[in-house]
């Protein structure tokens, strides 16, 4: 089995303008989905991300901080998810029932293995 890194990405909170009745269908909807790939063992981790935050980068030496903009597309949450290939991967982003709920994009890499960093 190969490791794989779901970066969930969105526009501020796409469920945030539901009514709460469908705020809350969706995280049961969303909370079943995971539970159901930690049954399959292929759920390594989850967890949603808080919408602010910093950029932090460096050029010629000199360090420089910058506020996330949540208008603009950034990481919501993520995935650790353990499937054989990029395409089962693939299936397990598209089969989220995120994307019933607003607008959404995921990002799927695979995780490298180097040795003396992964465990």
């Amino acid at each position: 089995m190969n490791e794989f890194m779901l970066f969930i990405k969105a526009k501020g909170n796409p469920v945030g303008s539901l009514p709460q009745e469908k705020q809350e269908q969706h995280v049961q909807k969303v909370g079943g989905f995971i539970q159901n790939l930690v049954t399959q063992n292929k759920m390594k981790d989850a967890q949603p991300l808080v919408p602010s935050g910093l950029i932090v980068s460096n050029e010629n030496g000199s360090f420089s901080e910058q506020p996330i903009n949540e208008k603009e597309e950034m990481i919501a949450g993520y995935y650790h998810i353990q499937a054989k290939d990029l395409t089962e991967a693939t299936e397990i982003a598209k089969s989220d029932p995120r994307f019933e709920d607003g607008k959404w994009r995921m990002e799927i890499r695979q995780i490298m293995k180097i040795d003396g960093i992964n465990k």
